[in-house]
């Protein structure tokens, strides 16, 4: 048994050392992310805003979004916190477990590391185990963080063994993801597979939770989301949820490291599904080739912003009650007597439309930088295709990806707005208040090809760069930040409708700056080596 995991340690201190920067940037976003929301909520809510909040929470789409609402008739502050935000902390730990196993694991075997550190004396499962491990103690850390800050808040509703329960779920959902994801990358024959079967896992799980919530007590108990919610914090605090997702989570990763005793490196348990033995007229050229490969990202991204936009149009009815008794959302969406709320609402989704948009339009304007990474780029620039052709096949998709997703966005809002208002929306304003948000997209995505072909070993740092501007928006109004901060991001030149007007002038200098980047991305792409962004 030892000689399966021979080496462990010494790979569990490589592993440690590879993730210092970025599994430290993700506990860091989220723990300061929770403790700021638990420092300010207290301040944010009286008692006439809670109750408002337990009236809209009781919604069945918010039900379907959040979870049940626990402890209504004595609405603390930490159930509140816990209700509004403990599904979407959850999925974001569970987000940074899925990539941290897959870069460990699949990608390595990919990159053809793993076979050349099996070749040294090294047990067969030392690697899924040293990552496994590496996963206990990044999870661990993050739960303990977690816990510590939110109670230092010192809010009577929200004790420190209560919090430190609240941080240990969330530690627990991330290992449990570790977990689900080390079994598909046993199963899966491909870094994306095995990556894409976990985030298919977790949507799953998801919408079983949301479906349980509103029909069935039993579905949601079988959804692990659903499960851990079960732990009521702040409230009854149970800890029987936490004990099953353990188990859970250890039986799930006994089945990773059976299949990883049997099975082939490079292989996996799922062959891939073998291709057509000659590519279509669409996969001869670059432009058909970048389709092909980032087709999947922007099928699911359009689901997933049409959801998005749908389900926070399904609480328009009630958002004017609400806001006029809530100072927090009246911070949030900066409401102004001059305009009607519900307007001032949209403005405000339609800036998270926006956000989440960016995630998959970075994704496929960095996918040229994992293609040369990986070493496929070479056999493309064998043939007789010119770089500025290959980096502007990515660039074409992203650009265009972002009409289409701002759109979907607006189609779910309008969609659903049109059904349930008895007034419905102007088409007008609905469209221009989704659209305005294109330039800073358009930025961030010129931004991103400027770094692959400048700085190609720095490209990790336009998330850097969005994460602070998700910073500044989402904080900037309750945290009453300067108004130059918000300026840094390009995402503060947008003008919110109906409150400012469209400054043609400023989008228009937007684009032309997103236009400038890419074309300087272009040019430095053409002029430097491969080997700079290893």
């Amino acid at each position: 048994m030892q000689g399966l995991f021979e080496n462990t340690g010494n790979f569990v201190r490589f592993k440690l050392r590879r993730e210092r920067i970025i599994s430290t940037i993700w506990i860091a976003s989220l723990v300061l992310f929770s403790y700021s929301l638990a420092a300010g909520l207290p301040e944010m809510f009286d008692a006439d805003a809670k109750q408002a909040l337990v009236e809209m929470l009781k919604n069945p789409a918010m039900i379907a979004m959040m979870g049940p609402i626990y402890g209504a008739d004595n609405f603390t502050t930490g159930a509140m916190y816990s209700v509004m935000l403990f599904i979407w902390v959850a999925m974001t730990a569970a987000t940074m477990n899925i990539f941290l196993v897959v870069r460990h694991t699949r990608a390595d075997e990919e990159a053809g590391r793993t076979e050349v550190v099996r070749s040294l004396p090294t047990g067969r499962l030392a690697i899924l185990n040293s990552t496994m491990i590496t996963a206990v103690i990044v999870n661990a850390i993050l739960a303990l963080l977690t816990g510590l800050l939110i109670a230092s808040v010192g809010e009577e509703s929200m004790p420190f063994w209560a919090s430190m329960l609240y941080g240990k779920a969330i530690g627990l959902i991330g290992l449990f993801f570790a977990a689900v994801t080390a079994f598909f990358s046993q199963l899966s024959a491909s870094s994306r597979g095995a990556t894409g079967s976990s985030f298919i896992a977790m949507a799953a799980m998801y919408f079983l939770r949301a479906i349980g919530d509103l029909e069935s007590e039993v579905i949601s108990l079988i959804s692990p989301l659903g499960l851990i919610q079960r732990s009521q914090f702040f409230v009854e605090n149970n800890i029987w949820p936490s004990i099953v997702l353990l188990s859970l989570t250890v039986v799930v990763t006994a089945a990773a490291y059976k299949l990883n005793s049997v099975r082939d490196i490079g292989q996996g348990f799922i062959a891939a599904r073998h291709g057509k033995p000659h590519g279509g007229r669409l996969m001869r050229s670059p432009m058909g080739f970048s389709f092909r490969m980032t087709r999947n990202t922007i099928i699911a991204w359009l689901i997933i912003l049409f959801v998005l936009g749908a389900s926070y149009a399904s609480i328009l009815p009630d958002i004017d009650a609400f806001v006029a008794e809530s100072p927090f959302y009246q911070a949030v969406i900066g409401v102004n007597d001059d305009f009607p709320t519900l307007e001032m609402f949209i403005s405000t989704i339609n800036i998270f439309g926006a956000i989440f948009a960016t995630v998959p339009l970075l994704i496929i304007a960095l996918r040229p930088i994992a293609e040369e990474r990986e070493g496929r780029a070479e056999a493309i620039f064998a043939a007789p295709v010119p770089r500025e052709s290959y980096l502007c096949s990515y660039a074409i998709p992203a650009f265009l990806s972002s009409i289409v997703f701002m759109f979907a966005n607006f189609i779910g809002i309008y969609s659903v707005s049109y059904v349930l208002l008895d007034e419905p929306l102007s088409f007008r304003f609905l469209f221009e208040s989704n659209m305005v948000f294109l330039p800073a997209l358009w930025v961030l995505i010129g931004l991103a090809f400027l770094l692959i072909g400048l700085i190609p070993k720095l490209t990790s740092v336009i998330w850097a760069y969005f994460g602070f501007s998700f910073f500044t928006l989402f904080m900037g109004r309750m945290l009453d930040l300067p108004e130059w901060l918000g300026k840094l991001s390009p995402f503060g030149h947008i003008p919110l409708l109906p409150v400012d007007d469209i400054n043609f002038t400023t989008l228009s200098l937007l684009t032309a700056i997103s236009i400038a980047l890419l074309l300087a991305g272009l040019v430095f792409y053409e002029r430097r080596d491969l080997s700079q962004s290893a």
